[in-house]
């Protein structure tokens, strides 16, 4: 399962150092923060098809397995989505772990964003509660200021 580590060290907001670093090696993948397609070369893709093609397999044979089990994901959605809230959250249960979703929409009630915390404030202080975080957000570029910490995001 993914640690927290940040996919780069610079203060950049440039992708470039991390463009075509996903592989198909599994390791390529850990502590990484998934931020744009461009992070995966073919084979990586290829992979992640792969791994969603067992992930379907293993739901349609048992249902699941608890390979999560004591993992817990942060769904942090500042616009409406349905279909990618719930396939997250259902895929986080089906493999044993929990969730914790925060809408931080115009009529959401669970963000201290109405208060004026940040988009990084608000990412920063569910990873002491977490182990991966989903962030769907209208700001073209937000999710990933947050991963490279820019401290811009509202």
């Amino acid at each position: 399962f993914p640690s927290k580590i940040d996919i780069m060290t610079s203060a950049s907001n440039d992708l470039s150092a991390v463009t075509n670093t996903l592989t198909d090696d599994v390791s390529s993948w850990e502590g990484k923060n998934l931020i744009s397609v461009t992070q995966m070369t073919t084979s990586g893709l290829l992979r992640v098809f792969q791994t969603a093609q067992e992930m379907r397999d293993l739901v349609r044979s048992k249902g699941g397995d608890d390979r999560l089990k004591y993992k817990v994901l942060a769904s942090v959605f500042y616009e409406a989505s349905t279909r990618t809230s719930c396939s997250f959250q259902a895929a986080m249960m089906r493999l044993g772990g929990t969730f914790l979703h925060v809408d931080g929409g115009k009529g959401g009630n669970t963000s201290a964003s109405k208060k004026g915390e940040s988009l990084e404030d608000t990412i920063r202080c569910l990873e002491c509660y977490t182990d991966v975080t989903v962030l769907r957000h209208p700001t073209t570029g937000s999710v990933q200021q947050v991963a490279l910490g820019d401290g811009t995001v509202k």
